[in-house]
């Protein structure tokens, strides 16, 4: 399918350049965000990050060329997950969500989440404060009840000091943004070794998205290695994402990337449609739970 450059109207991406790679059939991308200021953000956020709306993420997916998706309620609500709610519901069957709840949430609560849509729960130990560690334990046993998952953002030493809660989460874990392994070395990291661990454990999944966080180089041609390792010997434990709008990148200040050509990088280190097969779409549909009827 030929594709036109969206211009202005593709919100939070430096369109550089059309997507040089033509994704498989129902392709996901597991990791970004909505914000939509109808829903006021929580009264500690500073960030006051503008709006990015469904409307707007539609955009910039029909020019990516996939077609289901992963919301992940930012740290800029806390635990209110009403805008979650709202746009799972605008999005319809190819979206799932991930929420946040705190250790007072009720069962008619995570009730109200899986009807919407929402197979797990974010801690954001990177941003926000609402979620501690000490309601990791309690609230993932809740949830793996449910067959839901656990997803952890936190840099690279906040993982490695939360090793052993980690390795004691029951049910499955999602680490995202590849473990956030600082350069130049990324490998030599101890979170690097702790990643094996987690996936050694087939339970661990792991988020190759916003590259961004750690790269040295617009063009992120220095996380080849760490990329490379993660989606040829890690395969059915992979995941990718955008991190659209790339709240981060906004709050700093920083130029919007080029998302075609991180898209693609990924692509070809993948290097084989197997591996893409994985990534781009069986991998998201065993944990999300999408199925044939959903694309």
């Amino acid at each position: 399918m030929l594709r036109e450059k969206p211009g202005a109207e593709c919100k939070y991406s430096h369109v550089a350049s059309l997507p040089e790679v033509v994704l498989p059939a129902n392709s996901c991308d597991c990791h970004h965000h909505i914000f939509d200021r109808r829903f006021p953000y929580a009264p500690d956020d500073k960030r006051n990050l503008p709006d990015a709306t469904v409307s707007d993420y539609r955009v910039f997916k029909h020019w990516l060329g996939f077609t289901r998706h992963v919301l992940v309620q930012p740290s800029s609500y806390g635990a209110d997950n009403r805008c979650l709610i709202d746009a799972l519901q605008s999005f319809g069957p190819v979206v799932r969500g991930e929420a946040v709840v705190t250790d007072t949430v009720s069962d008619a609560e995570l009730d109200s989440l899986a009807a919407a849509g929402v197979t797990g729960i974010r801690f954001n130990f990177g941003a926000g404060s609402i979620t501690t560690k000490e309601m990791l334990l309690p609230l993932a046993s809740r949830v793996a009840e449910r067959g839901w998952h656990v997803q952890i953002h936190a840099t690279a030493d906040q993982l490695w000091a939360l090793r052993a809660l980690l390795k004691q989460i029951p049910g499955r874990l999602v680490v995202d943004h590849f473990f956030r392994l600082p350069q130049p070395e990324p490998m030599s990291h101890a979170a690097w070794q702790l990643a094996w661990d987690l996936i050694g454990t087939g339970r661990c999944w792991v988020k190759l998205s916003a590259l961004y966080h750690q790269s040295q180089r617009d063009d992120v041609f220095d996380m080849a290695d760490v990329m490379k390792g993660f989606l040829h010997e890690a395969t059915e434990r992979v995941l990718w994402g955008s991190d659209w709008p790339h709240p981060n990148l906004i709050s700093a200040n920083k130029n919007m990337p080029d998302d075609a050509l991180i898209l693609s990088r990924i692509f070809h280190w993948a290097s084989n449609d197997r591996v893409r097969q994985r990534l781009f779409v069986d991998n998201p549909s065993e944990l999300y739970g999408f199925n044939s009827s959903s694309s």
